[in-house]
């Protein structure tokens, strides 16, 4: 079995930071869509999240197929 390279180490943890922002994003984004019937400033933090989150995925998959190389 052979060991991993430091690229694979460095993509594997920007993909576990990437995968946190993913999380905060999505956990304020709830928060938000929770808090929208008190105050419509929140909608324009929730309504966002679905695009910001699929280009948090698009960008930890470039990273995640950069580092398998």
């Amino acid at each position: 079995m052979k060991g991993k390279t430091k690229s694979q180490h460095r993509g594997e943890l920007t993909v576990v930071v990437i995968a946190l922002v993913a999380f905060v994003v999505g956990l304020v984004g709830h928060l938000a869509g929770a808090s929208y019937a008190n105050s419509d400033a929140f909608g324009y933090l929730a309504a966002p999240v679905p695009l910001i989150m699929g280009i948090i995925a698009l960008v930890a998959y470039k990273v995640a197929q950069k580092a398998d190389k």
